[in-house]
Parts: structure tokens; C-alpha cells; sequence
């Protein structure tokens, strides 16, 4: 693993930031793309994206030092300043918060906003992962001795000696890659209001809970971890809305778009 990829001077540059900066650049150009599909001005896609990272590392990080509370009590300055623990349901969580806010102070429509905003969430996710595997910051998976086990010697929190895991960032990689491809298609098909950002929820909340099965994370209900537990409920609001989206209950439309409800 490349956890510090190079120096300027006496600044480091982490294989983890620099995934950060590729996944701000990456999301900019295709939130910007969805906003134009959607009649919404793409000039406002840096703004959200820039918002949606930072409100997203800062709450995915105050998950992480909630979860490991007692850790965050024995060393709090290390522990907020760590270049490894975040997770991915807190910073989701307070990043839709803050994103919605804003759409509402700028009187954008909630179903085209969060419709256009799907793909990005699910392509700045796999580019987040793409991270978590170059600087190997511990969200790797469990022990094996399969052909696709590897190992993270030089990583933030490197694996012991001749062990083995599933590198189960590759595979939310992966997986998130082709779910943003999946709701671009949908984009494309100019279906119903919120039909978008209901089948993000279920499809993104669905990986989620498989891989849990590989990662190295405590259960809390019989063999649930508390990953699983939160996938299971936003896949039940992603289909509920799905549902309701069908039927045209979620709004009159797209207006000007020529979208039908």
C-alpha cells in the first residue's frame, strides 16, 4: 500500500487525499452534467460538491469517534486527526443534510435535486474506497487463504505478517462504479421523480450489507453489524419511495423537463 504517495517540500501528499481531490474533480464534471439534464444550473455543481465532501469526511469521521468511543476518550487529539477512521453512513447522513439545506436556500426542486445528485454520490464513493485501498487505512476485510486474499504490509494500519484479507475496498469499489452506471442509464431514461435517488438507496444500502460479510466489524443484533442494520432500513425507504415514485405520489413532475411524474 501507498499510504503518502510523494512530498512537496514539507508537505506529505497522502494516496487518500489525493483520491479525495480526483473524486472532487470527477463529481464536479458529472453533477454539473446531471443538473444540465435536470434544467438546473450547472454552475451551482462545484458549490455542492465542495459542501457534500467536507460535510461528508466531518460526519463520517464524528460516526467514527462515536463508534470508538472509547478510544476517542483515551487519545481524542489522535483520534480526530487520524488519517484512518471514517464511516461511510455518518458522513452520508450529515452530507444529504447539509446538500438539502442548501437546495432548499436555493429554491431548487428536492426531486430533481437529489434525482441528479445519485450518480455523483455513487461515483464519489467508489472513488473514496479507491483511497481506503491505496493508504490501507483498516477497512480491508477478514482473514483468508483464497486466491483473493492480499495483504496491507505498509498500510495506515497494516496487516501482521504473512496475513492475508479480502480487500473488500476494491470490491465497494467496484460494485459503486457500476451502480453509478446503472443510475445514469436511468437518468437517461427519464423516469419517474425520485425514482433515481430511491433505487441509490437501495442498490448502494445493498452492497453495503453484503460486504459487511467480509469486513472485520462487530455485531451488535445476533450476526448483524451496525452497517447491516442501517442498509436494511435505508433499502426499505429506497424501496418505499421506489414504490411511491411508480404510482406518482412523490410530486407532479419535472415540469419544463418534459419528465413525466
Amino acid at each position: 500500500m501507498i499510504p503518502r504517495l510523494f512530498e512537496l517540500g514539507p508537505i506529505p501528499v497522502n494516496s487518500f487525499g489525493l483520491c479525495v481531490a480526483l473524486a472532487a474533480f470527477g463529481s464536479s464534471i458529472l453533477l454539473a452534467k446531471s443538473f444540465s439534464k435536470y434544467e438546473l444550473d450547472s454552475k451551482l455543481a462545484e458549490k455542492y460538491v465542495l459542501w457534500g465532501i467536507v460535510s461528508g469526511l466531518l460526519g463520517a469521521r464524528i460516526w467514527s469517534l462515536i463508534h470508538r468511543w472509547e478510544d476517542t476518550l483515551r487519545d481524542p487529539i489522535g483520534e480526530i486527526f487520524s488519517s484512518a477512521g471514517f464511516i461511510f453512513y455518518g458522513g452520508f447522513i450529515l452530507a444529504t443534510a447539509v446538500l438539502i439545506t442548501m437546495s432548499r436556500l436555493d429554491k431548487i426542486p428536492l426531486s430533481k435535486f437529489l434525482d441528479a445528485l445519485a450518480p455523483t454520490l455513487a461515483f464519489g464513493y467508489g472513488v473514496g474506497r479507491l483511497g481506503c485501498q491505496l493508504s490501507g487505512d483498516g477497512d480491508y476485510g477478514i482473514q483468508t487463504e483464497s486466491i483473493f486474499g492480499m495483504a496491507y504490509p505498509g498500510g495506515v494500519i497494516p496487516t501482521p505478517p504473512g496475513i492475508l484479507v479480502y480487500p473488500t475496498p476494491l470490491y465497494e469499489s467496484t460494485m459503486a462504479f457500476l451502480i453509478c452506471g446503472v443510475l445514469l442509464v436511468l437518468e437517461r431514461k427519464k423516469v419517474a421523480p425520485y425514482l433515481v435517488f430511491a433505487w441509490y438507496l437501495v442498490l448502494i444500502s445493498f452492497e453495503r450489507f453484503l460486504i459487511e460479510f467480509l469486513r472485520i466489524n462487530p455485531k451488535i443484533y445476533g450476526s448483524l453489524s451496525e452497517a447491516q442494520v442501517v442498509s436494511l432500513g435505508l433499502v426499505a425507504i429506497g424501496f418505499m419511495l421506489s414504490y411511491l415514485a411508480v404510482r406518482g405520489t412523490c410530486g407532479s413532475g419535472y415540469g419544463g423537463s418534459g419528465r413525466k411524474a
